[in-house]
């Protein structure tokens, strides 16, 4: 349970960023764009985290326990904060402590399909209730929600993972072609998706009309289809086609122009993107010399879609072109699927029989 609330905690951190934009802006007297900044430093971070401890150190519970400390401290030192720059400096020790959480523990989910599938079902359910109480929370300054981020990240300093039986140093990686790949197709569908996700309500308050509590009744359907479609997703085959739809959905939150329609378009989004993503690390995994050798590099590819996503969406967003910023999010993300699908219906198809090669990028 401690492990689960660990990916819960991470998810709720980051179902945060959307409401932080505001109320940070306001405080700090930054654009909205530039209030951005505060995601890609802390998702960047993570990403470094999450691509290089799986080649340096070895996971154990008292390394988690160390980082679930540090997350903790930095969400409770967030919110005595008073200088933006520090903030940000605060925030990025948040991102590489919840890389470090994240990668222990999406090392156990890859290495059994039914981890798995209950942990893509963790991150989707802690949004969907946390996105009410964030988007509430939010209208009374952005110290509150860090104050349920921090009382979030209690439960993992008692969490326990396996402890490796391989040292870092003499990790082994297989050169199949399609993962790499498909890793950089996951990188794409996060970086396009976080551009548009991280200024979704911003985008639906100026665009649609919308206030922050409707908007964040779009991002608990968001998190309801995706808890839906975790649950789903290991009774298909085809991963590529739900993560291709998920691109026109993208749009017609926005691009729609209707109020109406960004409702139905979020669930979808969430729906798809989770009925896709686990077969897609499912794929890397049959396609490695051990299940887990990737799961460092699957997280860190998608954090650092999310972490230079955010700066293709501040340019969209302080100049005011969301219809814009949701046509190129939308294609992004259909171009993922689109490379998702050329790989599982392409020739090659490499075993666990690989050739080797020592740890490395």
């Amino acid at each position: 349970m401690a492990v689960l609330a660990i990916v819960a905690a991470v998810a709720a951190m980051f179902a945060a960023t959307p409401y932080l934009i505001g109320a940070v802006a306001v405080r700090y007297g930054v654009s909205e764009g530039t209030s951005g900044l505060l995601s890609a430093v802390q998702v960047g971070a993570f990403a470094t985290m999450t691509l290089t401890l799986p080649r340096l150190v070895t996971p154990s519970t008292g390394k988690l326990r160390v980082a679930a400390a540090v997350f903790l401290a930095a969400n409770l030192v967030s919110i005595a904060m008073w200088w933006f720059p520090l903030l940000v400096a605060v925030r990025a020790v948040a991102g590489a402590a919840a890389g470090t959480l994240t990668w222990m523990v999406w090392r156990e989910a890859m290495s059994a399909r039914r981890a798995m599938a209950s942990i893509s079902s963790v991150g989707p359910l802690s949004v969907l209730i946390a996105a009410p109480l964030l988007a509430y929370l939010s209208g009374f300054g952005d110290r509150a929600v860090y104050a349920v981020l921090a009382v979030a990240s209690i439960p993992g300093l008692f969490a326990a993972v396996g402890e490796a039986t391989t040292p870092a140093a003499r990790r082994i990686v297989s050169r199949s072609r399609s993962n790499r790949v498909l890793l950089g197709a996951l990188f794409l569908l996060t970086f396009a998706g976080a551009g548009m996700f991280v200024y979704e309500s911003v985008a639906a308050v100026e665009v649609l009309g919308l206030t922050t509590l409707q908007t964040s009744l779009g991002f608990s359907l968001n998190a309801a289809g995706g808890l839906l479609g975790a649950r789903l997703a290991g009774r298909h085959k085809r991963p590529g086609w739900w993560l291709a739809s998920a691109g026109p959905a993208i749009f017609l939150t926005i691009g729609s122009g209707t109020p109406w329609l960004f409702f139905p378009a979020m669930a979808w989004w969430g729906f798809a993107f989770w009925m896709g993503v686990p077969g897609v690390l499912q794929m890397i995994a049959a396609r490695s010399l051990h299940p887990a050798e990737r799961a460092g590099d699957t997280q860190g590819f998608m954090a650092i879609g999310r972490a230079v996503g955010p700066f293709m969406g501040g340019f969209f967003t302080d100049a005011g072109a969301f219809t814009a910023l949701a046509a190129v999010a939308g294609t992004g993300v259909s171009l993922s699927g689109a490379v998702v699908i050329g790989v599982q219906e392409g020739r090659e198809r490499l075993p666990p029989t690989t050739p080797l090669k020592p740890a490395g990028p």
